[in-house]
């Protein structure tokens, strides 16, 4: 006997995935994406299989509960035509009484994840753990994509301090540079972790040693000389802002070419640098992304 059972979406059309290798959970929107039979990709751990291969446990446990439900109410009704009541006037006589009810349904809700992610490259709309993973689908990683959108909401931010009063507003673009040094280093973190060896990048001068030590990688060569010191002069920038109260010092100085006049200062951040700034750092991304 063969069954054709549904899996039903959650209300948002979103249908519960499991990796058969590290046993993650993860949703897709079925209808979205790459059209025809695909291979599914997990977004954690990049195991590839047939879609068969990524029901959850509880989908599972409820197809089986349909079936057995079908069989046994089959049974039930087969059984039903053999119902009689015994006969009065038989000296001997027996009735047959069907009882019960076909097995219940096991059913169940698919899980609330944290990351509602829309594939740049392949358009599959999926929910995952954590912000970072592979597309279920044609497998490109979300990094970048993450990445750019995180910028997109900095810029968003310094729109909005335009309208605001001026120590409110230098404090909107001082914590948008923070934020910008933050999703890099986010992004950085992910893209080396996943070749090995994940690097901090809060620190952009110690960031290229390392990739340079560790995968061959120098991303200063993909930018002008002014553009690297300028984007060494921000991450200073970022580096007092959140460990010297924003306070210039010697170390500030000698890192940035600065002035020595202005030590004990405060240091100014402007909105159009904070562009600039992610402006070079997508390029700086491009090249990580190209060799990574």
């Amino acid at each position: 006997m063969e069954l054709s059972i549904s899996i039903p979406p959650d209300n948002e059309g979103y249908t519960g995935r499991e990796c058969p290798e590290c046993k993650k959970y993860f949703k897709i929107k079925f209808g979205t994406g790459i059209d025809g039979d695909v291979p599914c990709h997990c977004p954690y751990c990049n195991h590839t299989g047939s879609q068969e291969e990524f029901w959850t446990a509880a989908q599972i446990e409820y197809a089986e509960s349909v079936a057995i439900q079908k069989i046994s109410g089959d049974l039930l009704k087969s059984l039903k035509k053999l119902e009689r009541k015994p006969n009065r006037n038989d000296f001997i006589s027996i009735g047959i009484t069907v009882k019960g009810n076909p097995t219940p349904i096991t059913y169940y809700s698919e899980k609330e994840l944290e990351e509602k992610v829309t594939c740049s490259n392949c358009t599959l709309e999926y929910t995952i753990y954590g912000t970072f993973g592979y597309c279920p689908d044609c497998g490109i990683h979300n990094s970048q994509q993450i990445l750019f959108a995180n910028f997109e909401s900095v810029i968003k931010m310094l729109e909005l301090a335009k309208n605001a009063d001026d120590d409110i507003a230098q404090r909107m673009i001082e914590n948008c540079l923070e934020d910008a040094v933050s999703v890099l280093d986010g992004y950085g973190r992910e893209c080396t972790g996943k070749a090995g060896k994940i690097i901090s990048f809060q620190n952009i001068s110690g960031a290229n040693k390392n990739l340079q030590d560790n995968f061959g990688i120098d991303i200063s060569i993909s930018l002008s000389s002014d553009d690297w010191q300028f984007v060494i002069n921000q991450f200073q920038k970022r580096h007092v802002l959140s460990h010297k109260m924003g306070v210039i010092d010697d170390e500030y100085i000698k890192k940035t070419n600065g002035n020595p006049a202005t030590i004990g200062r405060k240091v100014k951040v402007d909105s159009d640098d904070v562009v600039k700034l992610i402006d070079v750092l997508k390029s700086i991304s491009n090249h990580i992304q190209s060799i990574l």
